[in-house]
């Protein structure tokens, strides 16, 4: 996906926003670690360093 780098950096800012309202919640670990994975993948895939399922496929391939 192509994402320009200033749009970028303020998703970044706004990931790290989200990541606080997390860890300040009173969720439980199990979820929280949920939210935070999650969020952390789509930015990820947003830059282009992640792909859904990426460790599937090498698994499949071998």
């Amino acid at each position: 996906m192509k994402t320009s780098e200033k749009e970028l950096k303020e998703i970044h800012r706004l990931l790290q926003l989200y990541l606080n309202e997390i860890e300040a919640s009173n969720l439980k670990p199990l979820s929280a670690q949920m939210y935070q994975t999650q969020s952390i993948n789509f930015v990820r895939w947003i830059s282009g360093d992640f792909v859904p399922g990426g460790h599937l496929r090498k698994a499949q391939e071998k």
